[in-house]
């Protein structure tokens, strides 16, 4: 949904929402052309209190002329920080419900507006992340959702870098989109039918079927895929790729559902993974913010699209198969099938592309919620300089991740008597194993991430903290935001 905002002349009697944004209490008297009277506020000591104590004020209040009254809320950011501003302004939608007004109208202090204007569009984008909600196959839309944003000021002065913002959050919005679908209507075919709509906007786009995944030798992802109706796709997604040029290429798990296989999932939970191509669509939503945004870096998205289901054509246990890269796997767990895909992927991304980093996002395990819970996302590298760039995006976003460990011990733990390598190893570390899986396939040393998504993917409820805290329960779109500062921090 595309937004409006407004900077209109003066306020009337239709704006009777109003908020007011300031960061001393002192600033409410100097904003000119309020249609109430700021100054008798400042100078209630009741008004005062209330508004140091809870940082936020909210009443009906009478207009200058008294004829009509607008339902005032004043919210007080005393950290000037980006992430403060976005986190400030989450937590104003909570204060609107399905009957408020559709117009949102903004005054910021003339402190905000002039010395610190990219805060004043950052707690703009925190209302608007705080406010999607996935309500498409909902008969009884009780959503609020704006419409027009109005920001008034007496400068005359617009908001300079909300533009950049809000092709992020469309990004962010169409891949929570693609998480929130179900998989009667999300599967590997209408997945890639649904990429190429982004060719609009720039983007090279190819998909690769059946029979060229076939032709490549992508065994191990096609082994995943043997048990659906659905055969897989590969899309490929191309930004500002230039002759010679190694990109930065993001890989993405895309299972569009998981039954795991002949190793059947328990019932209970099994209709959430669902959210199981997380990763694919964190690669969608980022290759689309690169082409909004124009970022200048050449970059390379990559998404496997597989449905693992049990079949009498399914994948078993105990199956042995050749990966594009050579090595073979012995399938011991059908449901590890996430790493299958990878595998296959990355090593394709590597003999295409000769990369110049490459970054992969999945929900692979459940064992990195039992060593993260569901606050950080866990990231293993090869490369120290990667990694630290990642994990200090992830700092300034609040999509925070926790390096965990890659070494020889963990490695053995996958080695297998009858091929190169099991994918999976004993109970323990299972996050990490999976990660040295991956590992395997990495050539000549390239510099590589896997970002293991499974505990921020989906919000079952209002966070109070970190990245949960800017979402409405549903999908997150984790990692859009922490991709748009990596690849915009010089």
């Amino acid at each position: 949904m595309s937004i409006v905002i407004q900077y209109p002349n003066q306020f009337s009697k239709e704006f009777n929402d109003l908020i007011i944004v300031i960061s001393k209490i002192k600033e409410l008297n100097n904003i000119n052309n309020l249609p109430i009277n700021a100054k008798l506020l400042y100078h209630s000591k009741d008004f005062t209190k209330i508004l140091k104590d809870n940082r936020f004020y909210q009443s009906f209040l009478p207009s200058n002329n008294y004829k009509i009254f607008y339902n005032v809320k004043i919210v007080l950011i005393n950290i000037l920080k980006n992430d403060q501003f976005i986190l400030e302004g989450s937590k104003l939608f909570l204060k609107f419900n399905k009957n408020s007004n559709k117009v949102l109208n903004i005054v910021f202090s003339n402190k905000l507006f002039k010395n610190y204007n990219d805060l004043c569009s950052n707690f703009v984008f925190g209302f608007l992340l705080k406010s999607y909600s996935f309500q498409k196959y909902k008969n009884n839309n009780n959503k609020f959702e704006v419409k027009t944003i109005n920001i008034f000021n007496s400068k005359k002065s617009k908001l300079k870098n909300f533009n950049n913002l809000n092709n992020l959050l469309t990004s962010i919005n169409y891949t929570k989109d693609l998480v929130s679908e179900p998989a009667n209507i999300l599967n590997p075919y209408t997945y890639a039918k649904k990429c190429l709509e982004l060719k609009k906007i720039g983007l090279k786009i190819k998909i690769l079927n059946k029979k060229q995944i076939e032709k490549i030798g992508m065994n191990s992802l096609l082994g995943v895929a043997e048990g659906s109706i659905y055969d897989p796709r590969i899309v490929i997604f191309e930004w500002n790729l230039k002759i010679k040029s190694k990109p930065i290429i993001l890989v993405g798990k895309g299972i569009t559902f998981d039954t795991g296989g002949i190793s059947l999932k328990p019932s209970g939970g099994m209709e959430e993974m669902i959210t199981d191509m997380g990763g694919s669509a964190v690669v969608v939503g980022s290759m689309m913010n690169a082409a909004l945004n124009k970022i200048k870096k050449p970059l390379v998205g990559i998404i496997g699209l597989v449905e693992n289901m049990p079949d009498g054509k399914a994948q078993r246990p105990g199956d042995i198969v050749k990966s594009l890269s050579g090595q073979t796997i012995e399938v011991l767990n059908t449901d590890a099938e996430g790493r299958l895909i990878l595998a296959d992927m990355l090593t394709y991304a590597q003999k295409k592309y000769k990369p110049k980093e490459i970054i992969d996002f999945a929900t692979l395990t459940g064992a990195i919620m039992v060593a993260l819970g569901t606050y950080k996302a866990g990231l293993f590298s090869n490369n120290n300089n990667l990694a630290n760039k990642i994990f200090k995006s992830g700092e300034i976003t609040n999509e925070n991740v926790w390096r965990l460990p890659l070494s020889q011990e963990y490695d053995r733990d996958i080695n297998s008597s009858r091929a190169d390598m099991q994918n999976i190893g004993s109970r323990y570390g299972g996050s990490i194993t999976a990660a040295q899986f991956l590992q395997r396939f990495i050539e000549n040393k390239t510099p590589w991430a896997h970002l293991d998504i499974a505990g921020v993917t989906w919000n079952k409820k209002i966070g109070k903290s970190g990245y949960s805290a800017l979402h409405s329960p549903g999908a997150t779109a984790f990692g859009v935001r922490l991709i748009n500062q990596f690849l915009t921090t010089k």
